[in-house]
């Protein structure tokens, strides 16, 4: 089998005749990666603090409000951070 000289060669030549390096299609970028990071952190803060109201609850003790503030806040954020990559995610899908 001979291989596809596309595959071999990572450059793409546009009409000028300069070499253009191809970006990977499933990259995200700098600033998606950034709203997904910060997504994910808050999704685990607000996961931990729940976590923490429910054993403090089951051990019949005292919640402490910062946890309850934390999970108020942390998981309706994390939501609202990840509808926003998904709906960036459909709007490039549909322009390209």
């Amino acid at each position: 089998m001979i291989p596809d000289e596309s595959a071999t060669n990572p450059t793409s030549h546009d009409a000028g005749g300069t070499a253009v390096p191809d970006a990977a299609p499933g990259a995200p970028s700098r600033g998606r990666f950034l709203v997904m990071v910060l997504a994910v952190a808050f999704a685990g803060v607000g996961l931990v603090s729940l976590a923490a109201i429910l054993t403090t609850a089951f051990l019949q003790g005292t919640v402490w409000p910062g946890f309850v503030l934390a999970s108020y806040f942390c998981l309706p954020i994390a939501f609202l951070l990840m509808v926003s990559l998904l709906i960036g995610s459909v709007l490039s899908r549909r322009n390209s």
